[in-house]
């Protein structure tokens, strides 16, 4: 009776370490290439929630892909995750969701305008008042009073919304754009393109950010444990691995894309 007892007690405990082991969390993302795009197999937050799911048992980590407009409903009450990562504080969040927390830097990043290079077309071309932009639906532009309503932007800016970068650098080099915003992390992964030779990028970025991880405690996922999962992985190098595929640096440091073209 005594052996059935223990016996029992060991499959009852061993359910419960398994329930534990079974706890979701649900990571949003959105078109921010090199972190993450539905256009592209492979991914920095992709690659990091498999090698934190290979590495731990405590957490499911699993990814959602959400609009970037709706990142903020995502991490609310209602919505459908716990987390973000490689997300700036300062886009949005204290207004949209103040209950939200930011963790650690984990990259130093940049945006700047990026045109077509033309004969006579040098840095003076980005200060024409006649452009015609190209950015992302969703995102945050401050020299734009960071509004992210199409209707204002196109009436006021002459600012075109697109939902992924692909298609903006398209319309770029077909010239249906004559400026584009991009980001240094993503220029970096586009050097090899046949075309980036073409790319005249500005010298001076019009934002720089740093990106975190972002946790709404209130959704039952903290801060503190993210923190938990990560270090063991930033510990023996397998973080910095990740962003190094990426071309990214660990630690943190601003990258210098204008030595990948002559600008």
């Amino acid at each position: 009776m005594r052996q059935t007892l223990f016996c029992f007690i060991i499959v009852v405990a061993s359910i419960s370490a398994a329930s534990r082991a079974a706890e979701r969390v649900v990571v949003a993302a959105y078109d921010f290439p090199p972190y993450f795009s539905a256009y592209q197999e492979q991914h920095i937050v992709g690659d990091l929630l498999q090698a934190l799911n290979r590495r731990q048992s405590n957490y499911n980590f699993i990814l959602e892909d959400v609009p970037s407009k709706a990142r903020f409903r995502a991490l609310s009450e209602l919505g459908c995750c716990q987390m973000i990562l490689f997300e700036s504080p300062k886009w949005g969040w204290p207004q949209q969701l103040p209950s939200v927390t930011s963790g650690a830097v984990l990259v130093l990043g940049a945006e700047r305008l990026v045109t077509v290079k033309k004969k006579n077309r040098d840095q003076r071309f980005f200060k024409r008042d006649d452009l015609r932009f190209g950015g992302l639906t969703g995102y945050h532009y401050p020299f734009l009073e960071n509004r992210t309503d199409q209707g204002f932007l196109e009436d006021r800016y002459n600012v075109y919304l697109s939902l992924s970068h692909e298609v903006n650098i398209k319309m770029l080099l077909n010239g249906r754009l004559d400026v584009v915003m991009l980001h240094d992390e993503y220029l970096h992964q586009l050097r090899d393109q046949p075309w980036f030779g073409k790319l005249l990028l500005k010298h001076e970025p019009y934002d720089t950010y740093d990106l975190r991880a972002l946790v709404n405690p209130a959704k039952g996922f903290t801060m503190e444990e993210w923190q938990a999962v990560l270090q063991p992985l930033i510990d023996d190098g397998t973080f910095a691995k990740i962003l190094g595929n990426y071309g990214l640096p660990w630690p943190p440091e601003p990258l210098d894309v204008l030595v990948d073209t002559q600008a």
